[in-house]
This record gives structure tokens, sequence and C-alpha cells, in this order.
């Protein structure tokens, strides 16, 4: 949901923001690592090698009146993805190790 992830992002860097004590980029991308928050859909978590979200996955089914009821719920925060082994296995992401998005070897 882009809203949400909107919505907690201006939060994740507030937090991260007060945690460095200051606003330079270099010390918010640091303070941000491993950064929870509870979002709207629950309780997210900022990944420690990237800025990646673990969030819990919700399972819903559609009412007649257009509302979301959910039917399933993973039992806790599930990992992000961000390159799926299966269509880009040669992909990878570790902005701790300077690398952002790289190719594996």
């Amino acid at each position: 949901d882009p809203i949400e992830a909107a919505y907690f992002g201006v939060y994740i860097w507030k937090q991260a923001v007060e945690k460095a004590g200051s606003s330079e980029v270099d010390k918010v991308r640091k303070a941000v690592y491993g950064s929870k928050f509870l979002a709207p859909g629950g309780e997210i978590m900022m990944d420690a090698a990237n800025h990646h979200t673990y969030r819990p996955v919700l399972i819903g089914e559609i009412l007649a009146d257009g509302q979301f009821k959910v039917v399933s719920r993973s039992k806790g925060l599930v990992k992000p993805e961000p390159w799926s082994e299966y269509t880009n296995p040669d992909k990878g992401c570790d902005w701790v190790g300077h690398q952002g998005t790289y190719q594996k070897a």
C-alpha cells in the first residue's frame, strides 16, 4: 500500500533524525537501520542491511460494500525480498556495505 508506506516513511525518518541528533543524510541513513514503527497495517521494521521494510503479510477478502476483511495474517514480520530469486537470481542489495543494488558474483 503506497499510502501506508508514505505515512510510515515520514515517521521512520523522524525517528532516525531524532536518534541521529541531526538531519545530515549519512547520520540519518545509519540511524534508520533496524528502526521499528507501529504502522496502520501493523509493526514494520527497516532491514539492517538496506532500506527495505519487514512487514506483516495480510490476505483479505473484498466484501460486498467494498471493504476488506482480513482472513489470514502472517505470524510476524516477513523479510523483504527486493529481488526475486527466481526472476533476478543475480541481483542483491546492501546499502550498509555501500554496494546499493548490485550484481551477485
